[in-house]
């Protein structure tokens, strides 16, 4: 059987996907080109790991597809003194592109299943200036606050007020909110004057377990 040609599938990610979909910063499509997608995938499901598609991570979680994780990088814009906190981890691809681009990245998933795969990921990969650890984020992470920026790779039904105490000033948290799909991804950036609040996109993507509209109606 032949195998997948995952360097032209990445290069046609990026052309068909990435840049088609409005991400031009050349530091995001260096870290595409840099970083093989495929090498973070669960194995049965490599040879579809440059489609743009959502794939299965667990039962219950998602990998966000291509063109979503470009845009949330984008809109992120870590920088190499920044401190960043990715909330759900996933399989760790999104903790490994932003690694690469800021000094530090803290990343939380309440899965410890997943925690522990992508820990052994982001090791296979050398990244090191990561730490992964297992907790609910949804409603901000104080343990090593304050960030440069934060985030929160899934979707919420309220982007959660606690988050906005947790940043540096300057510092901006991208995420994905909404009580009913599509949902919006949001970029709030904190300023002296007050919190910036930008509507980037529309998407659809599941809600983290516990931050659903349905639990603001559960007695």
């Amino acid at each position: 059987m032949n195998q997948p040609d995952f360097e032209l599938a990445r290069d046609n990610m990026i052309l068909n996907q990435v840049r088609s979909w409005g991400v031009l910063d050349e530091k995001v499509v260096d870290l595409l080109s840099r970083f093989p997608r495929d090498h973070f995938v669960e194995p049965k499901f490599r040879g579809v790991a440059y489609a743009d598609t959502m794939l299965p991570l667990s039962q219950s979680r998602l990998m966000l597809a291509p063109s979503l994780e470009a845009r949330l990088l984008q809109a992120v814009a870590a920088t190499v003194n920044d401190h960043i906190l990715v909330v759900g981890t996933g399989n760790g691809y999104l903790t490994a592109l932003l690694a690469a681009s800021a000094a530090y990245v803290t990343s939380v998933d309440s899965d410890k299943e997943l925690v522990e795969k992508a820990r052994v990921r982001l090791q296979e990969a050398g990244i090191t200036n990561v730490r992964v650890e297992t907790g609910d984020a949804t409603k901000g992470w104080s343990n090593h606050a304050p960030y440069d920026g934060i985030l929160v790779a899934g979707a919420v039904a309220q982007i959660a007020p606690e988050f906005m105490t947790q940043l540096s000033p300057g510092g901006r948290l991208v995420g994905i909110e909404g009580r009913r799909a599509p949902q919006k991804c949001v970029r709030i950036t904190r300023q002296s004057d007050g919190n910036r609040r930008e509507e980037l996109f529309e998407t659809e993507f599941a809600y983290f377990e516990g931050a659903d509209p349905k639990t603001e109606f559960q007695f």
